[in-house]
Parts: C-alpha cells; sequence; structure tokens
C-alpha cells in the first residue's frame, strides 16, 4: 500500500508538472521551430545521433534561432555566428548558467566540475583559480614539459608500434595533463591512474548525452526506490560517482602526502594544498574538483583533435607535404620544432585551425540555461529555457567558410580572413563565461604533437593486397566529445635521420 502511494504521488507530480508546463509554452511568442505534439513536443524529433545535423536543417526551414520543447521544457537552439555572439557573448550574464543534468550533475556529482558548474561564487572562484594556472604566461613555463611527454609518450612508441597510434595519442595526454593537474608520471605500459581516469572521461560523456537516461527528460525519477521497475539507472548513477570521487580524491591525497615528504613535483594540485593550507571542507572540495577538472575537460577533447590530424594528413597528402616543407624551411631536419617556433609557421598554425573547424571536438556546444527571461529579435525565450550553440553548423556555413567540408588551411592565409574564413578558434573552446579556462594549455599541447610528428613521420593510406590506397572515410561519433570512428593509416619515418632525431631529443631531455 505505501508503496502504491508514491507511486501515485510521483504520477500526479509529474502530470501536474507537465500541464502547467504545456499551458504556459501556449501562451508565448517563442522563435519558430517544428511542430511538436502536446506535452511531449519535439521529444522525439531530436535524434539520438548526430543531433546537428537536424539542428542545421531546422535552421535552414526556420531561421537560425528555432525553439523546440522536450516535454514542456523551452529550448532554443542557434545555428549562426550572430545569434551566439548575441546571446552567448553579448548577453553573457544573462546565459552564463548551465541547465541542471540529474543524471550526469547531481546524481553522479559532477555539478562541481567546471564544465556543468552552476553560475555563481564557486564557479567564479574555480574559473580564477584555474586561469592562474594555465594562463598564457604560466603555459609558457610547461612548454618544456609538452614536448618532453610527447618525444617519450608520442614520437618513441610510434617508431616501434606506428599501428596503435590512437593508444599512443591518448597516454601522450593522459600522461601531460596528469603530470600538469597532479605532478604525476604515467607508466609506459598498464597506469592504473589512467584507466581510472578514461573510465571517469567515458561516464561522463555517457552521462551527458542527450536522452541516455530518462531521468534528464523526468527529475522526479531520481526519488523513486531502486528497486522500482527500470530504476537501473540508480545502480549505474553510483556506480559512476564512486569513480568521479576516487579521481578526485586519490591523485589529490597523494600530492598532499609527497608535499609533507618533500618530493611533490610542481602541479596544480601542489600549487592548491601549498597556498592553501588550512581551507574549509567546502574550499577544499574546490581545489580538488579544479585539480580533477584538468584532465575531465580536457583530456578527451585534446585527443580527439590529435586523431582528427591523423586522419586529416590521410585524407590530404597535399596538405601534409606543405607542412613539412615549411618545418624544414624554419626549423630544419637537425632538431624537433619547439613551441616558440610557432610565430614562424602560419602554414602549420593554420593546419591547427582547420583541425578545429573540420570535424570540431563538440559539435554541439554543452547547453547553457536562460537565467531570466528574455526577448530577441522580437521572440521570447524564457527563463529557464536550455539554449544550445550548433557549432558545427557555424564551422560548415559555406558564407563563412567556402567549401566547409574540405580541410584546406589556406583558407586562413588569405587576405579577406575576417570576413571569410574567420578564425574557428572563438567557435572551439566555447562561448561567453563558459569559455574553456584550459584554452591554452590545449592549443600549446596541439601545435607540439603536430609539429613534432610531421617533422619525423609521414602519414598515409594504407594497402590493400593490390597495392592500392585504402581510403578510409571522415566518420565521427555523437559523443559530447566527438572523435574519429576507427580507422588505420600507415605511419613511416621520413628517413634514417628521422630515428635518431627522436632518440638524440630523448636523450638530451
Amino acid at each position: 500500500m505505501p508503496s502504491t502511494l508514491v507511486i501515485s504521488a510521483f504520477l500526479a507530480t509529474v502530470t501536474v508538472t507537465l500541464y502547467l508546463r504545456f499551458r504556459k509554452s501556449t501562451k508565448t511568442s517563442f522563435p519558430p521551430g517544428p511542430a511538436g505534439l502536446p506535452v511531449i513536443g519535439n521529444t522525439f524529433q531530436i535524434p539520438q545521433t548526430e543531433q546537428w545535423l537536424t539542428f542545421r536543417k531546422w535552421g535552414e526551414e526556420f531561421g537560425d534561432v528555432v525553439h523546440v520543447s522536450a516535454f514542456g521544457r523551452s529550448i532554443v537552439i542557434l545555428n549562426s555566428a550572430k545569434a551566439i555572439n548575441d546571446l552567448l557573448e553579448q548577453r553573457g550574464t544573462i546565459y552564463a548558467d548551465r541547465p541542471v543534468l540529474p543524471m550526469a550533475g547531481e546524481m553522479i556529482g559532477y555539478k562541481y566540475s567546471i564544465p556543468l558548474l552552476a553560475y555563481g561564487n564557486r564557479h567564479r572562484d574555480s574559473r580564477k583559480l584555474l586561469s592562474n594556472y594555465l594562463g598564457p604566461r604560466k603555459v609558457e613555463v610547461l612548454h618544456d614539459t609538452l614536448r618532453q611527454k610527447t618525444i617519450d609518450y608520442l614520437l618513441n612508441p610510434l617508431l616501434t608500434a606506428p599501428e596503435d597510434f590512437r593508444a599512443h595519442i591518448r597516454r601522450t595526454v593522459a600522461a601531460t595533463v596528469l603530470y600538469v593537474s597532479h605532478g604525476y608520471t604515467v607508466s609506459h605500459t598498464h597506469d592504473s591512474l589512467v584507466e581510472l581516469a578514461d573510465t571517469a572521461t567515458d561516464n561522463f560523456g555517457e552521462a551527458c548525452a542527450p536522452g541516455a537516461f530518462l531521468v534528464d527528460l523526468f527529475p522526479q525519477l531520481q526519488h523513486i526506490p531502486s528497486w522500482f521497475p527500470g530504476a537501473g539507472f540508480k545502480k549505474i548513477a553510483e556506480k559512476w560517482r564512486r569513480t568521479a570521487v576516487q579521481l578526485r580524491d586519490e591523485p589529490y591525497e597523494a600530492v598532499r602526502q609527497q608535499i609533507k615528504e618533500g618530493t611533490a613535483k610542481p602541479s596544480c594540485a601542489a600549487t592548491l594544498i601549498e597556498d592553501h593550507p588550512n581551507p574549509s571542507p567546502e574550499q577544499e572540495s574546490v581545489y580538488k574538483w579544479v585539480a580533477a577538472g584538468l584532465y575531465s575537460a580536457g583530456a578527451d577533447t585534446t585527443v580527439s583533435v590529435i586523431s582528427s590530424f591523423f586522419l586529416a594528413m590521410t585524407l590530404y597528402p597535399e596538405v601534409q607535404k606543405k607542412a613539412q616543407i615549411e618545418l624544414e624551411t624554419v626549423v630544419g631536419n637537425t632538431c624537433l620544432p619547439q613551441n616558440s617556433d610557432l610565430p614562424r609557421l602560419p602554414y602549420l598554425a593554420a593546419v591547427v585551425k582547420e583541425l578545429l573547424r573540420w570535424n570540431p571536438v563538440a559539435p554541439i556546444a554543452i547547453p547553457h540555461r536562460a537565467m531570466a527571461d528574455d526577448v530577441y529579435r522580437g521572440y521570447h525565450i524564457p527563463k529557464d529555457s536550455v539554449v544550445i550553440a550548433n557549432s558545427w553548423a557555424v564551422l560548415h556555413d559555406p558564407s563563412l567558410y567556402p567549401s566547409p567540408h574540405e580541410f584546406s588551411p589556406e583558407r586562413y592565409l588569405s587576405s579577406n580572413v575576417d570576413s571569410i574564413n574567420p578564425d574557428p578558434v572563438p567557435y572551439a573552446f566555447g562561448y561567453g563565461r563558459r569559455v574553456c579556462p584550459g584554452q591554452h594549455l590545449a592549443e600549446a599541447s596541439l601545435f607540439i604533437a603536430i609539429a613534432t610528428t610531421l617533422s619525423i613521420f609521414n602519414i598515409s593510406p594504407i594497402l590493400d593486397a593490390k597495392g592500392i590506397p585504402i581510403i578510409p572515410e571522415a566518420r565521427y561519433t555523437s559523443s559530447i566529445i566527438s572523435h574519429p570512428e576507427e580507422f588505420k593509416c600507415l605511419i613511416t619515418t621520413r628517413s634514417v635521420t628521422s630515428d635518431n632525431l627522436v632518440q638524440v631529443s630523448t636523450s638530451s631531455i
């Protein structure tokens, strides 16, 4: 009997909530969008995969600002650079918040991580702490570390096992980020912390995926008993929560112990612990999440871009050749490039930009939330609306980027780059007050990985039994961080001296 009352009360609450939302939505003038059904709205019109393509199609039909709804909740989709700039940048104070994600944020606990952190004092404090450690000047100090990790974990392994390039990419990024965040040195073989961090990253991506869990549509489901049919998500959330807490606490506590022993290496966590010796429990929670957030917020994106680089070089050999010629002209073939060489390598810089545009790591930026009612172009955007920036649509807008599906670094080297082919970086690292605080570290890591790889290796399609190249397709996953689907490529050293150059560079570190 008690369980029946609980279920009845829950269903009644859901019904009343949906009715009130629907009644309110019918009285306001929203931006145009596809027609939905009563109560459920457009819920089942939003696909599980490649949502950015559907959103762009709606934009072509209804305009660059599109309104849909899901069970009474307003969703506003921005499909143009102007709309994104007008709302998320110019009116950033209104759209600085994140929507509540019951599964990822509330049940697993990622509401305390910077990507999902509610806008307010804790968000500002967390960003300030991270910016103090990852600002442009601080990242310059890390350049030698980035180069060392790239040589050690990417170039050397590629010499002996090039077919495992994707594993080498992931380990290189892990080695870099975990050293910066916690002064941790990654093992070249099995490493439990890397496995833990990768598991947490995968969990985060799956938990944030639109429509993956019904509780995100019906937050009231958080309160149903675990034994209730369909409540298996609660066991998943508890398991993933333990992983998130373990990643937050274990490396941080290890650094604290190393500081006591006098063996701690410079890192974000060490700086936070030493600068704040007597924090309150709430302050220490902030510090732990800031340090852990370096991996959860930045590692997967960097892995995606470097993987895209190998795919792009496989598909566009002429781009690879031009970049290698520039490297030989500017740097020579007796040493590996350094981050300080970037200003003299405009074509290589353009390659990095094009990687960020061609297949963006976050085709749909993490949603924003309207913190107040707003009016845009005469249309009402109600408070608590979910606002989605379709970055993919902007970066593939033919009026901005002619032949948008082609990988063409040359587009950034023309004289009219401001009006046509604008810098894609502002659309790659988030918007307004939610821009990625690790942007400078990510850009520096990308440059050194790409420049050193092109100095040593040629990347080309594999050959079939008849010697005919097998050209891979540029297909990408639909997770919150989009990765190239599995593909093969042939990675060979450019010359005999290339092997020696890596060995000499390694021994000189």
